[in-house]
């Protein structure tokens, strides 16, 4: 993931970082590319220092896009935030699974949900698109027209929030009036291609190839033109069977590999 630091004296960058790196690894990933020796740094992220070397940077809530204050032994420490001034932002830290990634976005505390859902659209390129995308606080859907600060943002700032895009409603006249495929069990799934795994819940009568339109949307990086199959427990899967011909079951994970399939002689 990137993640952007900047400093008191205006020097901003980027680096790539993993997304279960350590403190201690982001900040070996600063010294390689500024020259900045570890033991003189110090980060914060929304005036909380990551104070812990041997901790995961993602439980001091870095995501992808978030901002650190790299501060060096010359350097002011930024005075402790309080409530009394403490400015009316908010920063929104997200997970998507069905994206495979998490996004952190800076807010007013007045922005509504319908505002961050389309923030998170932009940041996302559509894969999580506003009028589907349901936000969840805990185990409660947020309201897209209540604000941020309706639902009592902690001290720090900070807002975890799981994003879950809801299937379309199947059409029925594109079915030819058949309806019964509007009810049909829903089953969620696991498409895995290389080490990136997404999930998905699909019809259990959907038929393989259902699955391109999916692929293309969450825009994994497969051949171009169609150039890949479907794989599930070891078999190249029919595309024009339905999942539930190949026996897919909820929780089960479906392959994807670049290539064409041809048949023996």
């Amino acid at each position: 993931m990137d993640v952007e630091f900047e400093t008191p004296r205006g020097r901003k960058f980027t680096l790539e970082v993993w997304y279960f790196a350590t403190v201690r690894e982001v900040k070996e990933a600063v010294r390689a590319r500024e020259g900045v020796p570890v033991a003189s740094q110090r980060l914060f992220l929304a005036g909380r220092e990551l104070d812990d070397d041997a901790r995961d940077a993602a439980h001091y809530g870095v995501l992808e896009g978030s901002c650190l204050l790299l501060l060096l032994p010359d350097d002011a420490v930024p005075p402790p935030t309080s409530e009394a001034s403490a400015p009316a932002a908010v920063r929104v830290a997200v997970s998507a699974p069905a994206i495979g990634r998490g996004v952190a976005l800076d807010l007013r505390a007045s922005d509504t949900v319908a505002r961050l859902k389309e923030l998170l659209q932009d940041r996302t390129d559509g894969a999580l698109p506003a009028a589907r995308t349901a936000l969840f606080l805990g185990k409660a859907e947020m309201e897209d027209a209540k604000a941020l600060a309706d639902y009592d943002p902690p001290a720090d700032g900070t807002m975890e929030v799981c994003a879950v895009v809801r299937q379309p409603p199947a059409a029925a006249a594109a079915g030819g009036g058949n309806g019964a495929r509007n009810n049909q069990q829903r089953i969620a799934v696991k498409v895995k291609f290389g080490a990136r795994a997404v999930a998905l819940e699909v019809g259990a009568t959907d038929v393989v190839r259902d699955l391109r339109k999916e692929v293309e949307r969450l825009r994994l990086p497969v051949r171009d033109g169609g150039g890949y199959f479907f794989v599930y427990k070891q078999n190249v899967m029919d595309e024009d069977r339905t999942l539930r011909w190949h026996e897919v079951k909820n929780g089960d994970t479906i392959e994807i590999f670049n290539g064409t399939v041809t048949g023996g002689a």
